[in-house]
Order: C-alpha cells, then sequence, then structure tokens
C-alpha cells in the first residue's frame, strides 16, 4: 500500500475509487464502504484509494486527546489488511477545515483521475457539511465521476457510528463493542512499577501505563483480556479503575495472566485486547473478600 500524508505527494494524477472520512476505529460500516471502494476499484481496474485524517476532526473540535478509538498507525495497518491501494494520512486541523467544498473537490481533481466516491448516506466534504450528497451527486454529474452511496451498517436497531462504539465502550458492554468493531478492542501501553500488592494478595499484576493520548479507555471493571507481550498473546484478568477498596487515587489498569510468572517486565510495551466484560469495579470490606472475589473472576474468564 502505497501511504502518502498529503494530495501532492501522490503524482501522476492516477484513476482512483475513493472513499474520504475519519474512519476512526474503522468500524463495521467503515468496513462496509472500505470493501465498496475496493470491489468498484477491481470492477474498473483503476486504485482504490482511501483519505483519512490526523488528528480526527473530533480531537481538534473537543480538545480531548484521548478520544481517538485507534492510533493513526493501528488504521493505516488496518486499512492496508483491506487491500487498499493508497492512503492519504492528511493533517487535519482548523485552519484545514475551512476549506469549503468547491475548493475541496477542485483539489480532488487536480491530483486525482476521479472515477468514483464512496459514502456513506450523511456524508460531507467542505466546511460546515455544505458538501453533502447532494452536491456530490451534482459535481459527480458535471466532472464525470460516480458516486456510490452505501448504507448504514445496523447493530441492535442502531446505526453504528464511532460515537455509538465509545458510548458503548464507556459502558463497559465489550461484547457489542467487538461486534461494532469485528475485531477485540485494544489499549497499548507500558509495564510500570505498582505497589506490588497484587502479588502479596496471590496475584501478581502487571501495571500499565495506557497511552492516553491515542485511544479511549473503558468503564471501569473487570474484563477477560488477551495480553501481547514479546510476540506472544496470553490470557488475563484486567481491572481497571481507582482500586477503592485500598482507597487509592489514580487511574490503575493491572492485568494478571494465567499460570505464569511474568515479574520484572519494566519498560516493556503491551498490548490488552478487550473480549469480554466480568463486573463492575467494587470495594470489598476486607482483603480476604476481594481474594475470593479474584478467584471466582479469574474461574469465569477460563470457563469464558
Amino acid at each position: 500500500m502505497e501511504i502518502y500524508s498529503t494530495l501532492e505527494q501522490i503524482g501522476n494524477r492516477p484513476a482512483v475509487v475513493l472513499a474520504i472520512g475519519s474512519f476512526d476505529g474503522l468500524h463495521q460500516g467503515h468496513r462496509k464502504i472500505l470493501e465498496k471502494v475496493r470491489e468498484e476499484a477491481d470492477r474498473r481496474g483503476v486504485k482504490s484509494m482511501i483519505i483519512t485524517f490526523v488528528p480526527t476532526p473530533r480531537e481538534v473540535f473537543s480538545g480531548q486527546k484521548e478520544i481517538a478509538l485507534m492510533k493513526p498507525e493501528e488504521k493505516t495497518d488496518a486499512i492496508a489488511a483491506m487491500d487498499i491501494d493508497i492512503v492519504c494520512m492528511k493533517h487535519f486541523d482548523r485552519e484545514f477545515a475551512k476549506i469549503g467544498p468547491d475548493e475541496f473537490l477542485k483539489r480532488l481533481l487536480t491530483y486525482l483521475d476521479l472515477k468514483a466516491i464512496v459514502a456513506g448516506p450523511d456524508h460531507s466534504i467542505g466546511n460546515k457539511e455544505r458538501g453533502g450528497i447532494e452536491y456530490l451527486r451534482e459535481a459527480g454529474i458535471k466532472h464525470d465521476f460516480d458516486l456510490i452511496v452505501v448504507p448504514k451498517a445496523q447493530f441492535k436497531g442502531n446505526e453504528i457510528s464511532s460515537q455509538l462504539v465509545r458510548k458503548t465502550l464507556k459502558s463497559g458492554h465489550i461484547d457489542d463493542v467487538v461486534a461494532m468493531l469485528g475485531y477485540h478492542f485494544r489499549i497499548s501501553g507500558t509495564v510500570i512499577p505498582g505497589m506490588k500488592r497484587g502479588r502479596t494478595l496471590g496475584f501478581p499484576t502487571l501495571n500499565i501505563k495506557p497511552d492516553l493520548v491515542s485511544c479511549m479507555i473503558p468503564a471501569y471493571g473487570v474484563y477477560y483480556v488477551s495480553v501481547r507481550l514479546d510476540g506472544k498473546d496470553i490470557p488475563a484478568i484486567c481491572n481497571i479503575g481507582v482500586r477503592p477498596t485500598f482507597k487509592e487515587e489514580g487511574l490503575s489498569m493491572e492485568v494478571h495472566v494465567f499460570d505464569v510468572d511474568l515479574d520484572h517486565q519494566y519498560g516493556k510495551s503491551v498490548e490488552i485486547r478487550f473480549i469480554h466484560y466480568i463486573r463492575e469495579e467494587r470495594k470489598f470490606e476486607n482483603k480476604e473478600a476481594l481474594i475470593e472475589q479474584i478467584k471466582n473472576d479469574i474461574e469465569k474468564c477460563k470457563t469464558y
């Protein structure tokens, strides 16, 4: 796959079928669009192409740096895995957001031999959403490219969107998140020293400092997860929260792997893949009650 940061870098004005969007999380709705792009490009004998944005418009306008569902490199890898030929990872800022639909379309036609645009029913280009579907349809007639509208993907009666995925993630319903994404939601981070309290309880943990700049954090609670460490995927249990039993402050993400001693992993990069939600985080009366609950949680994970 060819990767560019601007249209000007592409050169040779390739013939393309194109989709444009944030594609944050690359959920099932996004995948339908990318699959259509690839299908149409193959049918026409031209290149499949995606223009996406870094950071996402939502990040720029909300000011929340942890709002993205995946890191830029994860998005690029996911797009490449769908056999797209060209991706332009366009830098997005408030200045770029001021560009109107006519100017944006002019840039596309200058650097691309545009054969078709694939879009969702609510897609638009340019500032203030003036370049909606009707604008694109009329522009296609004028400039000789097709507009292909792909219906929204549905889940449990709702249209799948990045916003719905975020909302569901914050509710802890990981199974639904996985269904909407089409893959396991994951968080990358670094192993850091902790209080070593898990070891005293009989359940040593890896304390993870998540990359809050790049991704959302699921609801506080206990999860069945898979941990990728040193190229291996290891089944584990993860607790996200504030450890109310011990009255500590600050977000904690602790992972206990099953039947493996992973001591002294400080500084190593890990990836946590969330598979199933076990229970919410809660305060226990004493250490013994907590230990008993952890045992039950681990059994649930192993049964699942």
